[in-house]
Parts: structure tokens; C-alpha cells; sequence
């Protein structure tokens, strides 16, 4: 059996603190608990990747630890033919290329092969920035399931409203989003149109569009120069992504598993001057132009694209955008790319 290197999606690694403790990983930052990221500092480190979150009464909430379980079953044994590339979410994806490359390298090397590597989610980006940060990697297969390859709306959505991870939990602020230096890095690239209607001469990478739409941190102030000039610097940051993106050449082999049945919002809806971003499962009122089949957060056509590449494309049907990572239908898609 080929060593599998799994990348996991985002918020799949715990965030550490020496002196204040966990930021992400357990139950109580679900309902409390300090700001994952603030503009003036951004503490805590990746700890272990996350299996699943501990809840009350011995209940866990699934992350990694059901998928773990299939690919065991399947033959993988953890730490000899299953690792994982465990990351800070908050930081930029070209980095966490940089660092996927020299521990795919790594594997390779101590394994004496090639081995396969397998992106959830945010997961896919990050194998395709280390591509570009390494063209000649020794891997024979790549795997992703829900890859965010062309990112997506939903990220807008949660930078929009903020994010709450639980039923009556805390809402994750626009502003902790924003905070994140690699934040916005799952956001839509530039060029292709995002908006509808889309005559208006708005620009996604522009931050007056930003401004003029109200959107994310601009809700209340559009005119704050703080907030102005940190969301300047994380568009371009964004943009910048994206030009080593399309560096990166593909891979030997690549399938995709894409979610499908659900309606994915893939343009921003523009209504009396202000963006329509309701977020995963909220879409009813929306115009269908906005709208386009996927699993929730990424259409199909998103989940299968890599610039030069003819990638295998195997549909499962969703009830979320999640179910790409945590149900049988997506093991058993996981497991038959694997073969």
C-alpha cells in the first residue's frame, strides 16, 4: 500500500497557546474562549491535527476521526502509511506549500517511494501551492474531496456575517476572520465576473467594493483607515496567491470527488447597493444567476479545477458541504481513488 499523506481542511488542526490555553480544538471555544486571531497579535500555534471535538457526556463531534477509521480499515496504518500535514489555518496557503512540499519530500525519502496525497476542503489549494513551490514532487496520485481549487463565495459569506461553529455557540467575528493573515486566501480568484447584476463596475480585489457593498468589517464604518488598509494588504496578499497558483503544474494523476444537489452560491447578488452573502443552506433568496449546482459552498466545476490538468472526476450527493469529508458515500469515493 502507497504512504497517504492527508492535508486536512480548514479548522482540521488544533491552535495552542502556551499561556492562555487552546484558541481552537476544544469544546469550549465552540461557546467562548479568547479571539482565534486580532489585528495586533495573533497567538497561538498548530498543535495536532483534530480528530474530532469532545462535547458533553462523552459525545465527540466527527472532524477526521471516521475518515481516519475507514482508511484504517482499508489497510492504512497511522504513522507508517497514513500521516497528516497538520497546519495553521489563520496563515497564508503559499506558505503551507512551502511546508507540504519539504514533508511530502520527507515521507517520500524515509518510505523509499512515491506516495499519494489526499486534500479536504481548503486541503486542495494547499497541495496545489506546494506544486508550485516544488514542480518535481514525489507523488504518484493526488486525491481531493470538496477541494476549494477556484475558492468559493461561502468564504465571503463567513467574513460577511462571521461564523458560528455550534447551535447557540459564539459567532466568530468578521473581524477575527479579517485578523487571519491567510483569511481571505479561499476566497474566489480574481478575473472571472462574481457579481450579478454585474454591470456596476465592481471588483472583488478592489477595497472600495468593499466599502461601497458594506461588506464584512465595512458593515457599519466603510470609512475606518485601520480596516481600510489591513483588508487592502489581504486582498493583495489574495491576488498574489493566485498568480502561484496558476505556476503550479498538475499533477501525474488527479481526482476529484465533488459534492452535488445542492444549490451553491457562486455570485455575489447585488440588492439595493448592498452584496447578498447568506452562507451555506440559505440560498432561497437568491436569483437562480447566482446560483449553480455543487454542495453547498463549492460547485462541481470549483471542486475539479487545477490549470493544465485532466483531472477524474467522481460526483457523491450531499447534504452539506461537510459531507465531502464525513460520510460513507465520501469514504467509499476516497478509498476507491486510492485503489
Amino acid at each position: 500500500m502507497r504512504p497517504l499523506l492527508v492535508v486536512p481542511p480548514l479548522f482540521g488542526t488544533e491552535i495552542y497557546d502556551d499561556e492562555i490555553g487552546f484558541l481552537w480544538g476544544r469544546f469550549g471555544q465552540l461557546y467562548g474562549g479568547p479571539p482565534i486571531a486580532t489585528l495586533d497579535r495573533l497567538r497561538g500555534r498548530p498543535l495536532g491535527v483534530l480528530r474530532y471535538i469532545p462535547l458533553l457526556f462523552g459525545i465527540k463531534y466527527d472532524l477526521l476521526a471516521s475518515l481516519e477509521r475507514a482508511l484504517c480499515g482499508a489497510g492504512y496504518r497511522v504513522g507508517e502509511t497514513l500521516h497528516y500535514f497538520g497546519y495553521d489555518w489563520r496563515m497564508p496557503v503559499v506558505g503551507h506549500g512551502v511546508a507540504l512540499a519539504a514533508e511530502v519530500r520527507r515521507i517520500a525519502a524515509a518510505c523509499g517511494e512515491e506516495i499519494d496525497v489526499l486534500g479536504l476542503s481548503n486541503g486542495g489549494p494547499i497541495i496545489r501551492a506546494a506544486y508550485a513551490a516544488d514542480a518535481a514532487l514525489p507523488i504518484a496520485r493526488v486525491v481531493t474531496s470538496g477541494g476549494a481549487h477556484t475558492g468559493c463565495i461561502e468564504t465571503l459569506a463567513c467574513f460577511d456575517a462571521g461564523f458560528q461553529f455550534a447551535p447557540l455557540g459564539r459567532t466568530v467575528t468578521p473581524q477575527q476572520f479579517m485578523a487571519c493573515p491567510g483569511g481571505l486566501d479561499s476566497m474566489p480568484g480574481p478575473g472571472a465576473s462574481r457579481f450579478f447584476p454585474d454591470d456596476a463596475g465592481y471588483d472583488l480585489y478592489d477595497v472600495d467594493t468593499w466599502r461601497r457593498l458594506r461588506m464584512s468589517v465595512f458593515r457599519h464604518n466603510p470609512d475606518d483607515p485601520v480596516w481600510i488598509d489591513a483588508v487592502g494588504k489581504r486582498l493583495a496578499g489574495v491576488r498574489e496567491l493566485w498568480r502561484v497558483l496558476e505556476t503550479a503544474p498538475a499533477p501525474r494523476r488527479l481526482i476529484c470527488i465533488c459534492g452535488i444537489g445542492l444549490p451553491t452560491q457562486v455570485r455575489v447578488a447585488v440588492r439595493d447597493g448592498r452584496a447578498q452573502l447568506p452562507g451555506e443552506g440559505r440560498t432561497a433568496a437568491l436569483p437562480p444567476e447566482a446560483l449553480t449546482d455543487g454542495d453547498g459552498t463549492i460547485d462541481t466545476a470549483g471542486a475539479s479545477a487545477w490549470t493544465g490538468a485532466d483531472p477524474e472526476i467522481v460526483r457523491i450527493p450531499v447534504t452539506r458541504h461537510r459531507d465531502t469529508v464525513r460520510t460513507p458515500a465520501a469514504f467509499a469515493a476516497i478509498l476507491g481513488a486510492l485503489r
